[in-house]
C-alpha cells in the first residue's frame, strides 16, 4: 500500500514538475514600456523646443501620463515599466520603436529627442522632486567680462556685481530651470529581472526542478 501510495506520488510530482517547466515555453515573456526620468535639462523651453523637443506642460498630461510620470519619480532606479499598450498617448512609444542602435554622440543625441518628452512641472507642484540634483549644480566658471570688472546690465543700468554675486545668480537660475523641466524618455524591452512576470516564471522553473528531482527519487526507490 506504501509503494502504491509512493509510486502515485511519484508520477504526479513528475507530471506535474514538466508541466511547470513547459509554462516559460507556452507563455513568453511579453514586452514591456519604460519611462525613464533619470536624465534631466539645464534648459529652457524656448531652446528644448528649437532643438526639436516636445514640451508638456504636466496639467495637460492625461490621467495616465500623470500617474506615470510619478511613478516614474516614486521608483527608486527612475524607472516605471506597463505592458504594451497601457502607457499614456502622449509619449513617443512608436518612435521608440523606430529607432536602432547608436554609435555616435549625434545618434544618441538624435534617439534622445525623438523617443522623449520635456514635462514643465507647476511651481509649488505637490509633486516628487526631480530626480536631478537641483541643489549640487556644477556651474563653469565667470565669463570673461564678469570676471573682469564684475558688472551686469538691468534695465538699461549697469550695476556692479561680485563675480561670486554673478555666480550665485546663475546657480538660481539653473535650479529653477531644473526643477521645472523634467525630461521623461521611453523605450520598449524585456521585463527587469526583479518584474513579476520573471519572477512567476522563475518560480516555475525551480518548482519543476524540484518536483522533477523529488518524484524521479520516490520512483526509483526499492
Amino acid at each position: 500500500m506504501v509503494d502504491d501510495t509512493a509510486r502515485t506520488a511519484a508520477m504526479v510530482l513528475l507530471v506535474v514538475g514538466v508541466a511547470a517547466l513547459l509554462v516559460p515555453a507556452l507563455f513568453p515573456v511579453q514586452q514591456v514600456l519604460y519611462h525613464d526620468t533619470g536624465d534631466g535639462t539645464m534648459e529652457n523651453r524656448s531652446q528644448l523646443e528649437a532643438e526639436g523637443y516636445t514640451v508638456i506642460a504636466y496639467e495637460n498630461l492625461s490621467e495616465r501620463g500623470q500617474e506615470i510620470y510619478v511613478s516614474s519619480l516614486r521608483s527608486p532606479n527612475h524607472e516605471y515599466t506597463v505592458p504594451v499598450g497601457e502607457g499614456a498617448p502622449e509619449f513617443p512609444y512608436d518612435e521608440a520603436n523606430n529607432v536602432g542602435e547608436v554609435t555616435t554622440s549625434e545618434e544618441y543625441e538624435e534617439r534622445q529627442r525623438r523617443t522623449s518628452v520635456v514635462i514643465e512641472r507647476p511651481d509649488n507642484a505637490d509633486l516628487p522632486p526631480p530626480d536631478e540634483p537641483v541643489d549640487r549644480i556644477r556651474v563653469e566658471s565667470p565669463n570673461s567680462e564678469e570676471a573682469a570688472d564684475g558688472r551686469t546690465a538691468s534695465g538699461g543700468e549697469t550695476t556692479e556685481t561680485s563675480p561670486e554675486q554673478s555666480r550665485e545668480q546663475r546657480v538660481e537660475q539653473r535650479r529653477q530651470v531644473i526643477a521645472t523641466y523634467d525630461m521623461l524618455t521611453v523605450r520598449q524591452g524585456t521585463p527587469p529581472a526583479t518584474h513579476r512576470g520573471t519572477l512567476l516564471r522563475l518560480g516555475s522553473v525551480l518548482f519543476g526542478a524540484v518536483a522533477i528531482g523529488v518524484g524521479g527519487y520516490l520512483r526509483s526507490r526499492p
